[in-house]
């Protein structure tokens, strides 16, 4: 109820709209954009992606296909919710959040990739952005956006460092390069 206190028509547009951040069609969209630049950046952020998105899938749907969205517990409860308007809401299969571990997943690779600070923080603040997206949107609760966060952190850390740090790195180190130069 604390965050649907945020709910102001500025505002909506906009975490309408950054939420796809952590949508997997963008995902997919930017690795395939990034094969032109870098393969092996781009595999990273797939590999990342597809394991963190599949354990969390994989607990949603085994364990907690009864874990109900906010829109549904709060109507149970006869709590009225600030609603963005466009937005489809979704009763179920709320924890954890897959667009939260998505986007933590993504940023994470992102920022694992960066060079300065200032783009390790500028992904940082847009994994928040989306995670906070959700609940801003009442899609998740806080929980499902803390969890999904996690998720996305530390399957991507273990990706990376399996990835850059074992002897499979030399091999790895090979694909930076754009997909044209495999031609």
């Amino acid at each position: 109820m604390f965050f649907n206190g945020f709910v102001i028509s500025p505002l909506n547009s906009f975490f309408k709209y950054i939420t796809y951040l952590g949508d997997g069609a963008f995902i997919l969209s930017l690795s395939f954009l990034i094969l032109f630049i870098n393969i092996q950046k781009s595999l990273t952020i797939l590999l990342c992606y597809g394991a963190s998105t599949g354990f969390t899938q994989g607990i949603k749907y085994a364990f907690f296909g009864d874990a109900d969205r906010p829109s549904l517990t709060f109507e149970i409860l006869h709590i009225p919710l600030k609603l963005v308007n466009g937005v489809d809401l979704n009763i179920h299969h709320s924890f954890p959040s897959g667009h939260t571990t998505a986007a933590f997943s993504l940023f994470f690779c992102l920022s694992f990739f960066s060079k300065t600070n200032l783009l390790k923080i500028i992904c940082f603040i847009s994994a928040l952005l989306v995670a906070f997206s959700r609940v801003y949107l009442s899609q998740h609760f806080f929980e499902d956006i803390t969890v999904g966060s996690f998720i996305g952190v530390v399957f991507s850390f273990l990706v990376c460092s399996i990835l850059y740090q074992t002897k499979l790195t030399l091999s790895y180190n090979k694909l930076q390069k754009p997909i044209q130069k495999l031609f």
